[in-house]
């Protein structure tokens, strides 16, 4: 259904994220078959909004920008298909920390 659309932005304080590759061989050489996306907890933000409002009316900014690698949660974010690629669309305050 989103193959149709050309643009996926985020919404106030959302940043889309593309997670990084599930290893399939150790460093070792020894094949890891049941390696999955979950279980990677690293991402590339592919787009992120300047922020929304709180509770309180006070503007909170989005401190990520498009390019960062990230540590995300072990479960969360909402999962969708976008010009085949997957990618999770989580909140700012959900990511646990910027990698450098």
């Amino acid at each position: 259904m989103l193959s149709q659309f050309k643009k996926l932005t985020p919404l106030l304080n959302r940043v889309v994220i593309k997670r990084s590759e599930a290893l399939k061989k150790s460093a070792g050489g020894i094949l890891l078959p049941e390696a999955s996306e979950r279980d990677v907890n690293v991402g590339e933000v592919v787009s992120a909004r300047p922020g929304g409002y709180d509770d309180f009316g006070n503007f909170q900014a989005t401190s990520l920008k498009p390019g960062q690698k990230v540590l995300l949660p072990s479960y969360g974010g909402t999962q969708v298909e976008f010009s085949s690629q997957k990618l999770s669309i989580y909140k700012d305050s959900e990511i646990l920390a910027v990698l450098e």
